[in-house]
């Protein structure tokens, strides 16, 4: 337990600290100083997590590797939908998307932008004053989400039929 001595000393430290160095650099310094005077061995420690060794240290970096790989993924798979939604992947998503996006240049040359900001706000921040139960959602995500990526459009292609196979042949197969 700090005293009331020590605590003043405490903010001392990190009140010269904060001046002279950065805050990430302060903030170790004054939790190492706050560990020394609450007595507890904090090298003890970082003894045991150097005994767990490398498999540890190598276990984090491919927990890491993983997730920005999914990160990654996230973000490519995101611009190939954008992609083909212009492309006319989806022809029906697409005239959405246009129609969408002409009446929206028809709202902002006839509305100013600062009475939509000011719609835009009240309708923020009276959501959940109006309407307590309702899910947020992200209307422009999820129609993303509707438009395949590159790999769903692959996925997805129709299969054309085996040319060798003719119907007659299949019947046949099927009777008997």
């Amino acid at each position: 337990m700090l005293t009331l001595q020590s605590s003043k000393i405490f903010l001392l430290v990190v009140w010269n600290f904060e001046l002279y160095m950065s805050p990430w650099h302060c903030c170790l310094l004054a939790w190492n100083y706050f560990l020394m005077l609450s007595g507890k061995d904090y090298r003890s420690h970082d003894m045991e997590c150097e005994k767990k060794g490398f498999m540890n240290k190598l276990y984090a970096i491919q927990e890491v590797c993983v997730s920005v790989q999914n990160v990654l993924d996230e973000v490519a798979s995101v611009g190939e939908r954008i992609k083909n939604t212009f492309n006319w992947t989806v022809p029906f998503l697409t005239w959405l998307a246009i129609i969408a996006l002409c009446l929206l240049t028809a709202v902002l040359y006839l509305i100013p932008l600062r009475y939509i900001v000011l719609l835009w706000g009240i309708n923020k921040f009276t959501k959940k004053i109006r309407c307590p139960y309702v899910i947020d959602n992200n209307e422009l995500l999820d129609f993303l989400s509707r438009v395949p990526s590159d790999v769903q459009v692959v996925q997805f292609r129709e299969l054309k039929p085996d040319p060798r196979e003719s119907p007659s042949k299949r019947k046949k197969n099927n009777l008997g």
